[in-house]
């Protein structure tokens, strides 16, 4: 029969903590970059259907029974639950970055001010606006980026109490659980409708934002609010679906962690699976207790696990981070199961030293619900502290004469100020900063590429020292015409950019333009991430070495058709290879290994 008191925030669900098991298990074993995980990313997901879930079903039921919504209480709760475990790991995480990480180094300070970020519930936003996608390879220097989706949950912990209290002052009269149920739904409904709209359209154009703040992923929560609210007025009528629909949702998720990629425009329509997978499973378990999907998410090592799931997600990032930039980038699948196996081992000790005594049996400051507050007040401060600590840290050591030869090497590249980006496009540029050469006006020769063909332009201008040569150069745009780049999303000023680029040809030739050459990260556009060792990427499905095919053949054909232009023209038209990849950050090698260290093959580098 069926269960109707399943949905209570107040009844404990070992089926959700089984639920917590698949997403931390997706999310670590993605980092981890075991095969069969390659969509492991959408565990967050999950979690935020989760948190919905429960957190709107405890703040109604309270508001229902007392009247009001203790806004202390709650937040003590959270205090007590999130603080004192992520104060202790981010102390361990910025003290292995001061270790392990080069020093003085800017991987270094954004480490600092991440941690800055996190104090205040920000780090989102950070690395949204300070760092690269979630997806770029040189993540793994961020051994706190992880937190972006613990700031989300915190966001929302802070916003939505305040919201449901406003919304019960307003509209709620006596004896009318029925209606205020029936409102609090049609609000979050709107909400989903909004943000999964916003997320949808922004996916595109600014996948960072989308992936990285609030307004794109509010749907989510809102989802497994309305899951928690309405569930019980289905449960007895959908009983004997309720299995058939865990199933779904179940089947849901699992096809996003095993077919969705890197290359996977993600959150945007692609998000809907899991988190309406998420939300079917959690509907169907609260309908059927007896089912033999929550009898698997029952069983004690998900049990286990989930219970486990906040220490080991704070734990695994920063370990694997750490480890592989003290292994200058590389990865080892062995070692990254020993060191997922390590973070478990210090989330269960985390757990049973730190998170459960404080949450279940208040000692010191956090017995009373206005100390906890301030007791959290004071872990804000004191993760304010070890960061700006690493900060100073951070400026001393750049004072090193060891840092300073390093910092000379990297700044040891050619004064032009001409690479391009969707903030800097071509048109407000002058193109004084375009040309090298005496003749600005009647340039010789064209670099047309991303931005490692900015790293020819020292050679070029060796090569041919008594020649004008133009530079126009785009980072991640391809020099090759109609052709989308996949890092892993279009990029949509990039044909844009190509056919400015094949004007300006067509005008410079009529100025006595004789040769155009052509430069990119080649296999970058392929779906590689880089050239030899790193292009071997832990992880790949059948589905991303299909998808390449097809992109080599796009883009043989597209670059054909650019040759045939330009050379309709009368132009020479010389392509250039791939720089060299190095297989390691060559500052951080140097600086910590010794030279020949660091040294590579031509094969490695062959095409």
């Amino acid at each position: 029969m069926p269960s109707s008191q399943l949905n209570t925030a107040s009844k404990y669900r070992p089926d959700i903590d089984g639920l917590r098991a698949i997403a931390i298990i997706s999310v670590v074993f993605y980092h981890a970059g075991f095969p069969g995980f390659p969509g492991g990313f959408v565990g967050v997901d999950v979690f935020f259907v989760i948190s919905g879930y429960l957190i709107t079903g405890l703040l109604f039921n309270e508001a229902m029974a007392s009247g009001r919504i203790s806004l202390s209480g709650f937040y003590a709760r959270r205090v007590r639950r999130l603080m004192p475990a992520g104060l202790l790991v981010l102390a361990v995480t910025l003290l292995l970055g001061g270790l392990f990480m080069l020093p003085g180094s800017s991987d270094q300070r954004i480490l600092a001010r991440s941690a800055l970020a996190v104090a205040v519930f920000g780090s989102n936003f950070f690395f949204a606006y300070k760092t690269g996608g979630y997806f770029d390879d040189p993540s793994y220097s961020l051994p706190l980026l992880h937190t972006w989706s613990l700031s989300i949950e915190e966001q929302y912990y802070l916003i939505w109490p305040l919201l449901l209290l406003l919304f019960f002052r307003f509209y709620r009269t006596p004896n009318t659980e029925h209606k205020m149920r029936l409102r609090v739904i049609l609000a979050l409904s709107a909400m989903l409708v909004v943000s999964l709209a916003w997320c949808i359209i922004s996916t595109p154009k600014q996948q960072n934002m989308a992936f990285y703040l609030l307004p794109a992923r509010v749907w989510e929560f809102a989802i497994g609010g309305i899951v928690g609210l309405a569930g019980s007025a289905f449960h007895a009528r959908l009983y004997r679906h309720a299995e058939t629909l865990a199933l779904i949702g179940l089947g849901l998720i699992i096809y996003s962690v095993t077919v969705f990629t890197h290359s996977t425009p993600f959150p945007g329509w692609a998000a809907m699976l899991p988190v309406f997978g998420s939300a079917a499973l959690i509907f169907g378990l609260s309908a059927n207790e007896h089912g033999l999907v929550r009898r698997l998410l029952c069983a004690r090592p998900m049990v286990f696990i989930g219970i486990l799931s906040y220490s080991w997600y704070l734990w695994h990032w920063p370990l694997l981070s750490i480890y592989r930039i003290y292994n200058l980038g590389a990865q080892n699948l062995l070692h990254n199961a020993l060191i997922v196996a390590l973070a478990l081992g210090l989330a269960w000790l985390s757990f049973i030293w730190i998170e459960r005594p404080i949450r279940l049996h208040r000692p010191w400051l956090f017995g009373r619900n206005r100390s906890t507050l301030f007791a959290g007040l004071g872990i804000i401060f004191c993760t304010l502290l070890l960061a700006v600590a690493l900060l100073a840290w951070n400026k001393r050591q750049m004072s090193t004469p060891e840092f300073r030869r390093i910092q000379a090497a990297r700044e040891d590249h050619l004064p032009l100020n001409c690479l391009l980006n969707q903030y800097r496009p071509l048109t407000k540029l002058p193109e004084e900063d375009c040309v090298h050469g005496l003749d600005k006006a009647h340039p010789k020769l064209l670099l047309w590429g991303d931005s490692h063909a900015d790293h020819m332009m020292p050679m070029l201008i060796e090569a041919f020292p008594r020649l004008s040569i133009y530079q126009i150069a785009m980072g991640g745009c391809v020099p090759i015409l109609g052709f989308e780049s996949q890092l892993p999303t279009p990029l949509p000023y990039c044909a844009d950019f190509n056919q400015r680029v094949l004007q300006k040809i067509t005008e410079l030739q009529g100025k006595g333009l004789e040769t155009v050459i052509l430069s990119a990260r080649w296999p970058l556009y392929l779906g590689y991430p880089n050239i030899g060792l790193a292009s071997q990427r832990l992880g790949d499905s059948q589905a991303d070495e299909d998808k390449r095919a097809q992109l080599h053949a796009q883009m043989q054909l597209h670059f054909e058709a650019t040759l045939t232009a330009l050379e309709k023209l009368g132009l020479r038209v010389l392509v250039l290879g791939p720089i060299p990849s190095m297989v390691y950050q060559i500052p951080q090698c140097i600086g910590s290994r010794d030279a020949a260290y660091c040294n590579i093959s031509r094969e490695t580098n062959a095409t």
